[in-house]
């Protein structure tokens, strides 16, 4: 097949919907399939370039931190993607690339797919000024999409319950994006990890726990420095990322005396050398669709302490490969538990370890594949004048 793969977000940002398009690109390449990405340039020239069609922009981070719209006038490649001719749309946002991809499918008259990343009731404060105008914008908008596209992919049940509630008309498959597990379950040396913690002032005798991700309101990070309270000797917390509220963070670290270090952006390399100089991965979020990062950590044999929700689904079994704290004071008893008992964090990074295997991109890969098999058949005994493959 000749797959279009359409989103906003590409190698020049750091998110999961990057990891995503890109995991997935991989593991449909090594299935035989020809992919191209349409994703949007960081200026307003446009320009082709290893099988990505970067189109032009104009900076949207008064909307949304490191967002981009398409510019009006940018050139969208139409000559060459017509005579490539792809097979399948897969847009991953639902903004200017969506757009392109409804333009395409008048044009070949082939399937859309679409994966909804975003629980952007989470996110409409960077809009709307009423949390309750902003839910019924996103029920409002996510119906529109899904009334333009053939099918949609949910990371998780707990998404697609949610887009089952919005009233959704297409039919919603869960399919978990898959990760490189080979990039995370590769253990460190002693000199290497040594070499990392020395690196942000931590003991190799510390319990370092790591949160990684995206410094922002809705991820609740705020929590972790509470949880950890006054610093204290043999426990550490790293934190990994960047965001709009990282000031506030260091504000509030320095206020409550939890002894966090913060990173900043780190490359994903590097990010996955922090994972596993770590021991325990934590984090407070309830706003993932999916939480690539959370496999991330099971990958790298990690413990992990989440706020219970259902995205932790065939992740994180509470008491099995880490706890699922309801509270505060749950959470403060999970960090001093696995602070103190080493015996207790090699039995769960072995189990995070087993159950990190269902997340690999193959399967991801297969998945998604059978998805494009399906639509298109159905699409082509609907209307017989369509061309075979």
């Amino acid at each position: 097949m000749r797959i279009l793969l359409l989103s906003d977000w590409y190698q020049s940002a750091v998110n999961g919907v990057v990891v995503s398009v890109e995991n997935l690109r991989k593991g449909l390449e090594n299935l035989g399939h020809e992919v191209r990405v349409t994703t949007l340039s960081q200026d307003r020239k446009s320009y082709y370039e290893d099988g990505v069609y970067h189109i032009g922009s104009h900076d949207a981070g008064l909307i949304y931190p490191g967002a981009r719209l398409r510019a009006p006038s940018a050139v969208t490649f139409s000559d060459e993607v017509q005579y490539w001719a792809p097979d399948i749309l897969h847009t991953n946002c639902e903004f200017s690339t969506f757009f392109i991809a409804l333009q395409l499918k008048k044009l070949f008259n082939v399937p859309i797919i679409h994966t909804y990343h975003t629980m952007y009731e989470d996110y409409t404060r960077y809009i709307f000024p009423s949390k309750r105008v902003g839910i019924v914008a996103a029920r409002f908008y996510t119906k529109f999409v899904s009334e333009k596209i053939d099918r949609m992919i949910a990371p998780t049940v707990k998404v697609k319950d949610l887009l089952e509630d919005y009233g959704v008309p297409c039919p919603v498959s869960v399919i978990p994006t898959g990760i490189d597990l080979a990039l995370y379950s590769t253990p460190l040396s002693g000199e290497e990890r040594n070499e990392i913690r020395k690196r942000y002032g931590i003991k190799a005798s510390d319990t370092l726990f790591i949160y990684c991700g995206r410094l922002a309101a809705e991820k609740n990070i705020e929590l972790l420095l509470k949880a950890f309270g006054k610093e204290r000797d043999g426990r550490k917390l790293l934190i990994v990322g960047d965001g709009p509220v990282r000031q506030t963070l260091e504000i509030l670290n320095d206020e409550i005396g939890s002894g966090a270090i913060f990173t900043g952006m780190l490359g994903k390399d590097e990010v996955s050398r922090c994972y596993r100089a770590s021991d325990v991965f934590i984090s407070a979020s309830r706003s993932e669709t999916q939480g690539l990062t959370f496999i991330e950590a099971a990958a790298s044999s990690l413990p992990l302490v989440c706020i219970s929700d259902p995205v932790l689904e065939g992740v994180v079994e509470n008491g099995r490969n880490g706890f699922l704290p309801a509270s505060l004071g749950e959470m403060q008893e999970a960090i001093d538990t696995l602070t103190t008992d080493s015996s207790l964090r090699n039995r769960m990074a072995e189990e995070s370890r087993s159950m990190a295997e269902a997340f690999s991109i193959e399967t991801f890969a297969k998945r998604v594949e059978a998805l494009y098999i399906d639509a298109i058949s159905e699409m082509r005994n609907s209307n017989p004048q369509i061309e075979q493959l």
